[in-house]
């Protein structure tokens, strides 16, 4: 796995400076080149208006130039740390379809952005724009949350529902954990619920009825995963149940998780959690960094 080209939305926000951090992190690991990108948003109203566009280039030019200052104490700050940089400033309406055109113009391996970023008139609700990168970006999207204090990637967490996609997943896992040393935890959730008629004898959980399922499903899990892994790999292998995003989210929280690895989408049926819409929701409540990705099937 090759991480050469990063693109880094930035908005100056304390969460845009921690994903610069990260962004700063994967570029001393993987010799990558990092872009540093920020759209200068444009009202929906103002495009067209004759009488104002004149009015309205003095303040966006004003507005530029205070952005290409702020840029240059940023790409100062990562070539301080002998990373390549470049930076690039772009006007548009919506900041998440301008960053997805820039991406489909562009040849990036990833995208590293925060999830949240400044709020109020001039500016726009990062957490929106990320969730729609994440959905339709062509490449990985590296999710910041605002609450994250630690750079770097001790224990990784990697859902899985024994998926093709999924297995995507797995495999962007293993090399990070290569590259970063890390412990690797494998996490299935089981969403069946349980027939009321069991409510009633007493019974609460679907391992009361059938006592040897998380043995039988973590050994699929070890079979499912064994061709990424090598010996000096430390592994765990967890079975909940329950809401698949709840359950991801709550895992990785209760045990200090420091990246979620996630596909973008998963299989659906009674013994599978449906991982799409799942993934835009741990990407919501997550509050460890976040990396999604996509398989083949999906890129074609």
């Amino acid at each position: 796995m090759e991480f050469k080209k990063i693109l880094v939305p930035v908005d100056f926000s304390d969460c845009s400076n921690k994903a610069l951090e990260y962004a700063i992190l994967f570029g001393e690991k993987y010799g990558a080149v990092l872009t540093l990108f920020h759209v200068v948003a444009l009202f929906q109203e103002d495009v067209g208006e004759t009488e104002r566009m004149q009015e309205l280039e003095e303040i966006v030019k004003r507005q530029e130039e205070k952005i290409r200052k702020q840029m240059s104490g940023s790409k100062e700050k990562v070539t301080a740390r002998g990373v390549s940089v470049n930076t690039v400033i772009q006007r548009g309406i919506n900041p998440a379809d301008t960053i997805l055109e820039f991406l489909d113009e562009q040849d990036f391996d990833l995208v590293i952005m925060g999830t949240h970023g400044r709020t109020g008139l001039k500016h726009v609700l990062q957490g929106s724009v990320a969730e729609k990168v994440v959905r339709l970006s062509p490449v990985p999207v590296l999710t910041i949350h605002r609450e994250v204090q630690k750079y770097d990637f001790d224990d990784i967490v990697v859902p899985i529902d024994f998926s093709a996609h999924s297995l995507k997943a797995v495999e962007y896992a293993t090399d990070l954990a290569q590259t970063f040393n890390s412990r690797l935890h494998f996490l299935h959730v089981i969403e069946q619920e349980i027939h009321p008629s069991f409510y009633a004898a007493g019974v609460t959980s679907i391992f009361e009825i059938d006592h040897d399922l998380k043995e039988r499903v973590v050994q699929n899990m070890q079979e499912f995963v064994e061709d990424f892994l090598d010996e000096s790999m430390t592994t765990e292998y967890v079975v909940r149940e329950g809401k698949a995003h709840r359950e991801i989210v709550e895992f990785a929280k209760e045990k200090g998780m420091d990246l979620i690895v996630i596909a973008t989408h998963g299989l659906s049926g009674l013994e599978y959690l449906l991982l799409g819409s799942t993934t835009e929701k741990v990407v919501r409540w997550a509050t460890c960094p976040v990396l999604t990705v996509k398989s083949e099937t999906e890129e074609n």
